[in-house]
């Protein structure tokens, strides 16, 4: 039985966004990305989800969609990433859980990729279970370290790294998988005797193997998977990433788009074969275009229903509505309704 949950760490200023507002609170194609991390963890088939929250907490937890399986801690000081998790224990106390760690700021992690990381988990009957990826110059990121038998034993932040140990090309991604009781009692044992007088979670690691516990680990395959969000520049381009994503699912299913370069389409739109999207469109929201519709250039769709073999010349804006089959809307003609049902 999936005995999973999850810790999601929420909690950071975000300083470099140059925002009064929570760096997890910004959207990528629609969503936030604190919530595209939660319905991560919730098509992960998580039992639980503890998100850590600190600044702007209120709007944190608001821009969440609503479900019981969500619980919130806070940490009211930033003392590191293994402090962030420490809040987290009241909720575990019980223990008995595999938990995953992620990060509200790694909106791109894919569902298939948790799943390679907990069957690992399973397999190997590990305490920890780190996902880690190769780069030639993997730049600020821990470095991690194996043993004379190719096992995982730390994790040396850079920082706090010898030019040896620099020189390692696999690094921390900063996802992980857990044994609850493992992981909260090594946490007890860590320390903030390091160049950032911080608390790591990463020290759990080293810890973990002295005890003579399995640390086992995963190679991420899609390096993109682990983009973080640290600017208003890296979440622009996270989000081109993102809805090209989408632009190239709907055309792979038989929608026509013209220079998709300039369409974006939100993620919970959806659209059916042998509709045609011109130049410049907008679709967002919970929008539906069934078959055989043309979209003209310069079009925003929000939110609407688009019957069958609807034609939009162009410039039109539609907002709450529902366009019946087989309309014509001419150049620059607008259709906005109270919310449909």
């Amino acid at each position: 039985m999936n005995n999973l949950a999850a810790v999601i760490l929420a909690a950071g200023k975000g300083t470099r966004m140059k925002s009064t507002r929570a760096k997890v609170t910004f959207p990528i194609a629609g969503k936030p990305m604190i919530q595209r991390v939660v319905d991560l963890a919730l098509d992960s088939e998580c039992l639980r989800v503890c998100i850590v929250v600190g600044f702007q907490k209120e709007s944190v937890i608001a821009c969440l969609e609503e479900d019981e399986r969500l619980e919130f801690v806070e940490q009211t000081e930033q003392l590191g990433t293994g402090h962030a998790v420490m809040m987290a224990e009241p909720i575990f106390h019980d223990h008995g859980h595999d938990v995953l760690i992620l990060c509200g700021d790694v909106p791109l992690l894919g569902r298939e990729t948790i799943s390679r990381l907990y069957q690992e988990h399973l397999r190997s009957q590990a305490s920890c279970t780190v996902l880690t990826a190769f780069l030639d110059d993997p730049g600020k990121y821990g470095r991690i370290l194996r043993d004379d038998k190719g096992q995982v034993m730390g994790i040396v932040e850079y920082k706090d790294a010898s030019e040896a140990q620099r020189a390692i090309k696999e690094w921390n991604t900063g996802i992980y998988c857990f044994k609850s009781e493992d992981l909260f009692a090594s946490l007890k044992q860590i320390s903030n005797a390091n160049n950032q007088h911080e608390y790591y979670l990463t020290d759990v690691v080293s810890i973990l193997h002295s005890a003579g516990k399995t640390v086992s680990s995963v190679a991420l395959e899609d390096l993109m998977e682990v983009a973080g969000v640290n600017s208003q520049e890296q979440l622009a381009e996270l989000e081109d990433l993102f809805v090209d994503r989408i632009r190239r699912k709907w055309m792979n299913n038989g929608v026509v788009i013209h220079n998709p370069n300039t369409v974006y389409i939100d993620d919970e739109v959806a659209i059916e074969p042998d509709v045609e999207i011109f130049q410049n469109c907008i679709l967002k929201g919970k929008t539906t275009v069934r078959t055989g519709c043309s979209i003209g250039p310069n079009s925003l769709i929000s939110d609407s229903y688009v019957s069958e073999d609807c034609i939009l010349e162009g410039h039109n804006i539609l907002v709450h509505a529902h366009v019946p089959e087989g309309h014509i809307l001419g150049l620059r003609e607008q259709f906005i309704e109270d919310p449909y049902e």
